[in-house]
Order: C-alpha cells, then structure tokens, then sequence
C-alpha cells in the first residue's frame, strides 16, 4: 500500500478550524481538533515585548497554541518568564539562554522576536533558513543589507513573516488607508507624523543586574566584544550599538501609517536635524529630532520626535488640496483646501471593541509595566490572532515583510541622514543608500 507523508506544516494549514471549518484530525477519524493540532510557539526575548506577546497568545484560546520554548540572555527574566508561562498553560516551556538552541527544538513551528533592536533581524535570517515562521518586532531591521537578505529569504521559502506594526491589524486604520487612497483629499503634499513624550520611561534600573547572571556574548551576538555593562545592557535604547534612535523606536509606527495610506512604501530620500538639548543622562542618539522623507509619488513625511513635552498631537495629519484628515479625530474636513475642498466632513467611525481586548497596562517579566505610548495597543490581539491565522492557513498576514523592509528603510535614511549631516538617498532599482 503507497504510504503518503503529510508535511507538519501543511498539516497545521489543512487542519486550521479558522480557515477549513473542519480539521485534519476530524477528517481523517471524525475528532475534534486536538494535541496533534497544535501550534508550537518560540518566544525570543523576555522582557515587557515578549511577556507582552505571550500574554496576547494565551488570549487566544480558541486557536490551540502552545508557548513551548522560550529564550533571554538574562537569567532574572528567563526565570520569571518560565513560571509565568507554566501557571498560565499548565507546563513549563523549555528555557534557553541562546536563541540558536531555541530554534533547535523539535517540532517549533514559528518564533516571536522581541529582543533589543540589532538583535530582530540576524535571529529572524536564521529562524527562517530553519523554515521556521516569523512574528518580529519593530524595527524589523536596523541595517539595510540584512533587511534585504532577510526579504529575500522568506520570499524564497515563503515564510509567514508578521512584522511588529500593530496598527495595520487595527480596523480604523485599515479603512483610514481606503479613505484617504480614494483620493478625498485631492492631491496630499505632505503628512506629518510626530511621537513626543516627557517621561524617562527608558531610565531602567540596573542595579540588579550581575554579570554572571547575563549571558554577555551572546547578547552583543555578531558586534565587537566589549566588556559586560549593566546600563547598556538595560538602556540599550541609548546606544547607536543597539538601535537606530526614536525614528526606528518610535516612527517605525507612525511613518508607517504614513507610507501606507499614501500607498507609496519605500521613500526616496531624507534629511534629519536634531541633538541632545535635554537628558545628559549618556545617550547618543537625539532625544529631539525632525526628520522629512520625500516619496516618489511626490509628497513629504514630516517626523517629528521630541522626550522633553508631550503636548499632544494627531499621530498622523494628512494635507492635501482638498482638505486634511488626522488619526486623532478620524475626520477629514475640508479645512485648509483650495476651491473645491470638501464641502462636508467624512469621519471613519470607530469599530466595536473585540470582546477580548484589554487597554490595561501589561506587568513585564522584569517587574516594569508597559505604558500605553511606550507598548501601542492597536490592533496588538487582532495583530498576533492574524499572525497566527496565516501561520496555519499560509496567508499574508497584514503586516508581511514587505511592511518591515519599508519602515526599516524609513529609519535607516534618516538615522544615516542625521548622522552624516547630508542628505541620503534610496535607488529602488539597485537597493542602495548614497549620500546625496
């Protein structure tokens, strides 16, 4: 009799109840979905993201996933992580310290990335040469070259890759892009986008962290040894080693809102200005910046990024020839426009809450709590819950790694932009960025 082998992943793609109606197991001997059924999840990097990950996938109790490895270089949080994934699913993960050996165990079907920045894309080339899919924090890059190797690569093997950027699985913003991809505003000349705040919630204790408790090595990963430093440890986000600054931090978001809606995802150039005018507390990168990135479509996005006041702004605001629309109050009037400006206003209403969502701050492993600004909520359950969807169904998930490459590129140009004084400028057909 001719034995026929069923792939595990097309398994879990046949036997998804979300996408079939029916599983594999009910099939083959009329049983409901089971153990055989489920989604086997690795989570890399144990701090507030990756808590915060976990607790959006025990959320979902309807879709059969399993939290069965999870891996950080720092014991404090592996230890804290672990119990907390035990109580909740009833067994304890298998713990790791090295993502490598994380990426080894048997039958892991994808991995959720949340380490520091420099760490999201390495990790992410690997686990997909492993034909394992991904779920990547923003940035999903930090450097260009890796961006595109890791394009290519779940291109090739047709990864399920769901970057990090929330407010794409958010159904206001999905029908925002309709609305302003309709052309209601005429011709848009530029957006603004801008993320401020006042608050040290980068200023992370560091006091309690010992370097025999750190695996230091594999933290710096493929960057030059250095001797063990609890604060750029902790306050990675200071250093231009880990991070490319608040436009990959925090405008990764908001720029990509922008690029989105206007339907235009890979800009052609930037220039940057900006300093450190008021927290002498070590860093490196600016902590008041304005960054314009021109887009081939002939427009500008203004990001605007200032840690000293928080006076509240849209995170979006669209100008075009017939008026402006904003993310803030959803509404595009015909304020600002020319002759033929809207004559009245058109508001995208808010959708009804999911049943299951919470706006409540998340408690991190290492004994912080994610501040709203700091951890965005939108469509941060629907995000995960269509991730994991995709993962069985092997559809593209909202924010694909298409997505990551265009906010990646955003914060690259203008993190080079500023760094350099000049301006900097993408060729789409060679892949490269040059000084202009």
């Amino acid at each position: 009799m001719k034995t026929t082998h069923v792939d595990r992943r097309e398994f879990i793609r046949v036997s998804s109840a979300a996408t079939a109606g029916l599983t594999m197991t009910s099939v083959l001997h009329g049983q409901t979905q089971g153990a055989n059924d489920r989604l086997r999840i690795g989570v890399i990097g144990c701090g507030i993201r990756g808590n915060y990950l976990i607790s959006e996938i025990f959320r979902l109790t309807d879709l059969n996933v399993e939290v069965a490895a999870i891996c950080d270089v720092w014991k404090v949080n592996l230890a804290k992580t672990a119990a907390t994934v035990a109580a909740r699913q009833g067994k304890a993960p298998a713990a790791f310290a090295r993502y490598a050996d994380l990426l080894a165990v048997k039958d892991l079907d994808a991995v959720m990335i949340a380490t520091p920045d420099f760490g999201h894309t390495p990790i992410m080339i690997d686990a997909i040469k492993l034909k394992k899919d991904v779920f990547v924090e923003k940035p999903m890059a930090t450097d260009l070259e890796q961006a595109k190797t890791a394009m290519a690569l779940a291109r090739q093997h047709k990864t399920i890759v769901q970057v990090g950027s929330q407010r794409r699985s958010d159904r206001r913003h999905q029908a925002g892009a309709k609305l302003i991809q309709s052309g209601i505003l005429g011709k848009i000349s530029e957006v603004e986008t801008a993320w401020h705040d006042s608050v040290p919630r980068w200023a992370r204790a560091y006091d309690d962290v010992r370097p025999e408790d750190v695996d230091w090595e594999q933290y710096l990963m493929g960057l030059p040894k250095e001797p063990f430093s609890a604060v750029r440890f902790r306050r990675w986000h200071f250093f231009k080693d880990f991070t490319l600054g608040t436009p990959s931090l925090l405008g990764s978001h908001l720029i990509d809102v922008a690029l989105w809606f206007m339907d235009d995802p890979l800009p052609s150039s930037a220039v940057a200005h900006g300093g450190v005018y008021v927290w002498k507390d070590g860093r490196e990168h600016a902590d008041t910046l304005d960054c314009i990135l021109e887009c081939p479509k002939g427009f500008i996005v203004n990001y605007s990024s200032r840690l000293s006041n928080k006076h509240a702004v849209p995170e979006a605001i669209f100008y075009g020839t017939k008026g402006t629309f904003d993310t803030e109050s959803w509404t595009a009037r015909g304020e600002g426009g020319g002759a033929d400006a809207l004559k009245e206003p058109v508001t995208v209403p808010k959708p009804a809450a999911r049943s299951n969502s919470s706006p409540s701050a998340v408690p991190a492993a290492d004994g912080q709590t994610a501040e709203p600004q700091n951890d965005p909520r939108i469509g941060g359950e629907g995000h995960v819950r269509n991730w994991i969807e995709c993962v069985r169904s092997r559809a593209t998930p909202n924010a694909p790694v298409e997505v990551g490459f265009s906010h990646s590129l955003a914060g690259i140009l203008c993190f080079k932009a500023l760094e350099s004084g000049r301006r900097q400028i993408y060729d789409p057909k060679t892949m490269q960025i040059q000084a202009g």
